[in-house]
């Protein structure tokens, strides 16, 4: 217990040594600290989802079901009611998560993120037709705090097939991988992997 064999380096390892998700993660810590004290809780996380509710008009259920899911999965990083996490803490929590999520996934078990994804995805999908359009990712972009002009190449990236709409699985994947899949995310993206 505790031995690493030689020349093999942890899936929660191999997260923390990447430059790119390390960053990644490190604006998302930095974004949602908006207090900027240099913790993150998970009352937080939670209170910056609220935007969500008004930007696409999600009724209060769809909101308790992503704060819900929200707490099952911040809280393996570490983020429980009314304890603060600093920044290097919950890259740790983060990359211990994802070694356990990426084994969910290769054994066909549902992810924790999978089920945050799936409120996230109920919520955005204001019209409720199980396709997420341009002007729905739009209003997302703007409830997250980011800028909505970008919906175009966000939606262009999710939607590979070129359909016109973003599936339920073509978010989840694009979500999870963002997460936990940095050297794919980057591939899809263009970015060269060194």
């Amino acid at each position: 217990m505790g031995l690493r064999r030689r020349g093999r380096v942890s899936l929660s390892r191999q997260l923390m040594m990447n430059p790119y998700w390390r960053k990644e993660m490190s604006i998302l810590f930095s974004e949602v600290d908006r207090n900027r004290d240099g913790y993150l809780t998970i009352e937080e996380m939670i209170k910056n989802t609220r935007p969500l509710k008004t930007h696409c008009d999600a009724p209060e259920y769809k909101m308790e079901a992503l704060a819900s899911a929200y707490r099952e999965f911040w809280g393996q990083v570490g983020l429980k009611p009314g304890k603060k996490v600093g920044k290097q803490k919950f890259l740790k929590g983060l990359s211990k998560l994802g070694k356990e999520e990426l084994d969910r996934e290769a054994a066909g078990i549902p992810t924790l993120h999978s089920r945050v994804s799936h409120a996230l995805f109920d919520i955005i999908d204001a019209n409720n037709n199980n396709r997420l359009q341009k002007t729905e990712i739009a209003q997302w972009m703007a409830a997250s705090g980011l800028n909505p002009d970008n919906a175009e190449k966000m939606f262009e990236e999710a939607d590979r097939s070129g359909k016109g709409y973003i599936s339920r699985d073509e978010l989840i994947e694009a979500e999870f991988c963002s997460f936990f899949h940095p050297e794919k995310c980057m591939v899809q993206l263009g970015v060269k992997v060194v």
